[in-house]
């Protein structure tokens, strides 16, 4: 029998509503009146623009996050390599641009040319520190570029070819990039070391970080002006490593990885990692999609909640288990839970969005940013070669829950689970290819801005609290009506 207790409530999904058009002083979504900063979690500065690329093997790669942190968003690098790869993807992230280099890539005197071409194209830097001996203590002989490899064959001593410390311009500890830059210029080179009294290196400025910095203003920074990067880990025990691996490649932002967050493996991973192991990089956690559910991984310590069960477009979490919540009520619940706390954490809406309007929806629902799939899948930047089918370039897409995911998986050693007891709740597909990722977040940020145009609100804190919906009622039998609570 049928009860109240059985039927909570009615679910409203992105194409149920419509934001209701309020009277609104901003004059122009373009004028700069309006700032669409948000945070990602807590403990983290904020990005410009509140999109983050999702955590999936087809779509977040280094490329990926790299780009979306240049335009000001946030990318979440996929967990589905080995450890190593994941650590060196996070690095490469990292070490694209900065404001000052103090790590830069270091090598013996007696390394030849052939040592430190490898040495750069592991490090993506220009240049190479060279120093006596086989540790490296701070004091240095000189710097060496791909220039100066010319003047030799690949097994010639760097000393041979390197530009001395004694024919070498640098500035003391204190001196900022502007001033470095202006000394640069002056001495028309590239490259200037950072030398304090004893003569110990304490980092190197470099034209091509300062060129960065002017080219992307609104880029999505760390505390050492290096670009933002999140890493997704999942629930076994070799996550822990993973996560600390991930730590000591000083990743922003740990992505709990798991469909169903409201499970015990999110209480005893966040445990283990924030009190075992004294953790402090910030974690989200998901994902939910009720008000209980949302207060659960909030009381297990997370910094972040990701939000969305099924809506996403290669999900089939709906299909197959018959689970979900459409994903406007899922971010209302979220909001809800949290609405009395104090220092709320940030709510991520993850899935489900297929057009601009569906980023002011979930904004103005409660999120604090959207985690994209599909729509970056097809890329430049996403990871895989594009594909001809049908005269159309096109890339693969598949959901972390497919059937060839879970291959992946299984070759990682990342489940035990037999191939004839697994029932995929995702699939793959193909979808055109849209060129840049750059250009798809600006068509979605652009979405957002108008749609806080007509909401009169001119920061996402305002979107929360002016925009109003109005249910779209469907003549074949409407299926929403009021939040479903928890």
């Amino acid at each position: 029998m049928i009860t109240d207790q059985k039927i909570l409530g009615e679910g409203l999904g992105f194409d149920d509503v419509l934001l209701v058009p309020q009277r609104s002083s901003i004059r122009s979504r373009f004028s700069g009146e309006i700032s669409t900063a948000a945070r990602v979690v807590r403990g983290v500065p904020e990005i410009q623009i509140p999109i983050l690329s999702a955590n999936m093997d087809t779509v977040t790669g280094w490329k990926m996050a790299t780009t979306m942190a240049l335009g000001g968003a946030f990318g979440v690098i996929h967990r589905f390599m080995s450890i190593e790869e994941q650590v060196k993807e996070v690095r490469r992230v990292k070490e694209r641009m900065r404001v000052m280099e103090d790590h830069p890539p270091v090598i013996p005197a007696s390394a030849t040319i052939a040592d430190a071409r490898r040495l750069l194209r592991e490090r993506e830097r220009g240049y190479v520190i060279v120093h006596a001996g086989e540790s490296f203590n701070g004091s240095f002989l000189g710097i060496a570029t791909p220039r100066d490899f010319d003047a030799g064959a690949s097994d010639t001593p760097l000393d041979q070819i390197m530009t001395p410390l004694e024919r070498m311009w640098t500035v003391p500890p204190g001196t900022t990039l502007e001033g470095a830059v202006d000394v640069m210029k002056q001495r028309r080179i590239e490259k200037i070391p950072i030398v304090d009294e004893a003569g110990h290196l304490v980092g190197v400025y470099t034209m091509k970080d300062h060129e960065y910095y002017q080219h992307y203003p609104h880029a999505s920074l760390d505390a050492k002006g290096r670009l933002l990067v999140g890493a997704a880990i999942g629930v076994q025990e070799g996550d822990i490593e993973r996560a600390l691996r991930l730590v000591e490649a000083e990743v922003d932002v740990l992505v709990l990885d798991i469909a169903h967050g409201e499970l015990d493996y999110t209480q005893e991973i966040l445990r283990r990692l924030k009190i075992t192991e004294r953790v402090t990089t910030p974690i989200a956690a998901g994902n939910v999609a009720t008000i209980d559910g949302a207060r659960y991984v909030r009381d297990c310590g997370a910094d972040g909640v990701k939000v969305g069960v099924g809506p996403g477009y290669v999900c089939e979490t709906r299909d197959v288990a018959g689970v979900g919540i459409p994903q406007i009520t899922a971010i209302l619940n979220a909001a809800k839970a949290f609405q009395n706390d104090q220092e709320r954490i940030p709510i991520i809406g993850d899935g489900g969005i297929r057009k601009p309007g569906d980023v002011a929806k979930a904004i103005a629902a409660g999120a604090d940013t959207i985690m994209i799939g599909s729509l970056l899948a097809g890329t430049e930047e996403s990871p895989g070669e594009a594909v001809e089918q049908d005269g159309i370039l096109k890339k693969m897409v598949r959901g972390m829950a497919s059937a060839s995911a879970f291959e992946k998986r299984r070759a990682l050693g990342e489940s035990t689970t037999s191939a004839e007891d697994y029932v995929p709740e995702g699939r793959t597909t193909f979808t055109p290819y849209k060129g840049k990722a750059s250009k798809v977040l600006k068509k979605l940020r652009g979405g957002l801005l108008s749609g806080m145009s007509y909401s009169n609100a001119r920061s996402i804190s305002e979107m929360h609290e002016h925009a109003q919906f109005v249910i779209v009622k469907n003549p074949l039998g409407p299926e929403q009506r009021r939040p479903l609570q928890s």
